[in-house]
């Protein structure tokens, strides 16, 4: 039985490292797309990380729309002081209720 050499440094740091964004991303596809599984998948994997390499990302939790159509239920909702009961029935916090309330422009 032949014994297999030691990884090298750096392939060990790959092999023992937490999935990053783009891993993550890429399962989330597979599971949603299996068809998509194929051979050069860690090669493309590969290119997206050269492409985006030292990018900095912020991802919201909510699109934009999503944001304003909370903002649009919240005043439909606030009746100048009911802020717990419209938090609550739209699970978000107090604060959430006042400041969307305070945003210019909503109105």
């Amino acid at each position: 039985m032949t014994q297999r050499p030691n990884p090298t440094p750096k392939l060990q740091e790959l092999i023992d490292r937490e999935p990053d964004l783009v891993d993550r991303i890429f399962e989330y596809l597979l599971s949603e797309f299996p068809q998509i599984a194929g051979v050069k998948l860690e090669a493309t994997k590969n290119a997206v990380r050269e492409e985006f390499r030292g990018e900095e990302v912020y991802i919201a939790a909510r699109p934009a729309s999503a944001k304003h159509q909370l903002a649009q239920d919240v005043l439909a909702l606030f009746n100048g002081r009911n802020a717990r009961e419209v938090a609550r029935r739209l699970n978000i916090s107090r604060a959430t209720v006042y400041r969307l309330i305070k945003q210019p422009g909503e109105r």
